[in-house]
């Protein structure tokens, strides 16, 4: 029997490198390629970090409707945050800035 749905590639993180990869909305950026991939996931969780202080912040200043939205982003914000922490937990890599 032919299997429907072939198995997905098999991803070795401490191996695997970013690609140059635009973005903005010039796409005037890039995240070059070769950056080893915990390195870039290390950099993300931080930039992540980050976004959730400026949207936590940010909140506190802001009318009802304009606080739900901005937390609306901030769930984004920490949902993508512990995805990577799972990521790289589950890896074993060792952070520099610890999860709150």
């Amino acid at each position: 029997m032919k299997k429907l749905v072939p198995d997905p590639p098999t991803f070795d993180l401490p191996k695997a490198t970013t690609a140059d990869t635009p973005f903005g909305t010039l796409r005037m950026f890039t995240v070059r390629a070769g950056i080893p991939a915990e390195e870039a996931l290390l950099h993300a969780c931080h930039l992540l970090q980050c976004a959730e202080a400026t949207v936590s912040d940010a909140a506190d200043h802001l009318t009802l409707n304009d606080r739900s939205l901005v937390c609306g982003a901030g769930l984004q914000i920490e949902a993508a945050r512990a995805l990577i922490d799972a990521v790289l937990d589950g890896v074993g890599v060792k952070r520099i800035f610890t999860p709150h």
